[in-house]
């Protein structure tokens, strides 16, 4: 496929591919990559903004912070991952309200005890159902008429298994929840009941090296997903890249042998913008 292709089921709307950010240039990457909507991503943004893992150590400031420099330089959806909101239901609503005036289009929250893990991390633990579905609830009424959706994303497969599982989500949709999100699936068999037995739409997400099996995206639309979520991709390629890129300085003092690997000097100021800032420049000279 040339790099102005689609994928069929994209290209028909029957399936959803969302990719994971975590700064300002990935995202204007992705939207010159031509997707319509990102997820700024938890795990990417405790990477890039501490250098730490998914661990629970990001703020609610912090997450904030970037997603509204992200959703402030493009102007695709952004869906900002919020962790488990950070606390209680008032701390849910301010988030929301936060990120609704910021211009983001959803947020995805969790329901994991804090301080959290990445999904695919060990030692999670979860917190009571209801407690979440009133997160949940208080997250609906914070949006208001506001085109933001809620993406309502449990852990507990891992923790009590997929039948508490798929009682959550149900319990979270009938909470206010847009969309579902059973975390980690470790089969094809529970990809297939999840579909199955949940309302849509659907969300999962693919992991490099994670607990979920890399399947199609006939697959995954066979089974009843609707977006498929690739959240790591471009944060493990890029760090890829950089472990490469600063190896070959240090060992041979040139670049001279990464040819069209590097983006170009004029391709970089394209990307973000110099000519439109010249432009404005003149605007204000005498």
């Amino acid at each position: 496929m040339n790099q102005h292709s689609t994928h069929p089921l994209i290209r028909d709307r029957r399936i959803m591919v969302v990719p994971g950010v975590y700064d300002v240039l990935s995202a204007k990457i992705a939207e010159r990559a031509r997707f319509s909507s990102v997820v700024l991503t938890g795990y990417g943004v405790a990477a890039g903004y501490l250098g730490e893992p998914d661990f629970g150590l990001l703020t609610q400031t912090e997450t904030l912070d970037v997603a509204r420099r992200v959703t402030a330089a493009v102007r695709i959806a952004v869906v900002v991952d919020a962790d488990t909101g950070y606390g209680g239901p008032l701390n849910v609503q301010r988030m929301v309200r936060d990120l609704v005036r910021s211009g983001a289009r959803g947020i995805i929250l969790e329901d994991q005890r804090w301080p959290k893990r990445c999904g695919h991390m060990r030692d999670k633990e979860v917190i009571d159902a209801e407690e979440h579905a009133a997160k949940i609830r208080a997250a609906q009424e914070a949006r208001g008429d506001a085109p933001f959706l809620i993406t309502a994303r449990t852990d507990a497969l891992g923790t009590h298994g997929l039948d508490e599982a798929i009682r959550r989500a149900r319990l979270y949709k009938g909470s206010g929840a847009d969309v579902l999100f059973v975390e980690g699936p470790r089969t094809r068999e529970e990809l297939r009941r999840i579909g199955r037995e949940l309302p849509g739409p659907l969300a999962v997400n693919l992991i490099e090296g994670g607990r979920t099996p890399f399947c199609s995206l006939e697959e995954l639309c066979d089974m009843g997903f609707f977006s498929v979520g690739f959240v790591l991709s471009g944060l493990y390629a890029a760090a890829r890249a950089l472990q490469q890129t600063y190896a070959e300085i240090r060992e041979k003092g040139t670049t001279a042998g990464l040819g069209d690997k590097l983006m170009s000097f004029d391709e970089f100021n394209t990307l973000v913008g110099l000519e439109e800032r010249y432009a404005e420049d003149e605007r204000y000279r005498a």
